[in-house]
């Protein structure tokens, strides 16, 4: 009975610390449900230069054209648009995680939500091109 006792705090404890987590209050934090999505679209040549087609005409201003957060939108942001081309990722770096933000958005950073602008092939072509910006960011490919 105590063995089970324990088990169930553990449970609730680690549910809280993962809900804390989602809270996106300051620094990095993972999503562990979009790390396990594994990519769909292989990161191929053809891939990454649709993905930088759409990156360029969707991401760039504030992103840069290289990716390093230094983009004229960018300028005006607080906090200011990630430097994609480094290790440090705030959201997770899982091809999953990366495809979230894409997705959803990130309200507290001021990055929009792609869903409905472009397609999930779309969106997993650029999670492919920021791949190809900077080092490995995760295990997830």
């Amino acid at each position: 009975m105590l063995t089970a006792a324990f088990s169930c705090g553990l449970t609730l404890a680690l549910s809280a610390y993962g809900v804390q987590q989602h809270e996106h209050e300051g620094g990095a934090h993972r999503h562990p449900e979009a790390a396990q999505m594994k990519n769909p679209v292989a990161a191929d040549a053809k891939s990454i230069a649709a993905g930088k087609t759409v990156f360029q005409k969707n991401c760039a201003s504030c992103h840069g054209e290289t990716g390093k957060g230094d983009g004229k939108m960018g300028e005006e942001l607080n906090p200011k648009p990630s430097d994609l081309t480094d290790a440090d990722w705030k959201h997770g770096s899982t091809d999953g995680e990366i495809f979230k933000v894409i997705h959803d958005g990130s309200p507290k950073t001021g990055m929009k939500a792609f869903k409905s602008k472009l397609t999930e092939h779309e969106m997993w072509d650029v999670v492919n091109y920021v791949r190809s910006l900077g080092p490995s960011k995760g295990t997830s490919r």
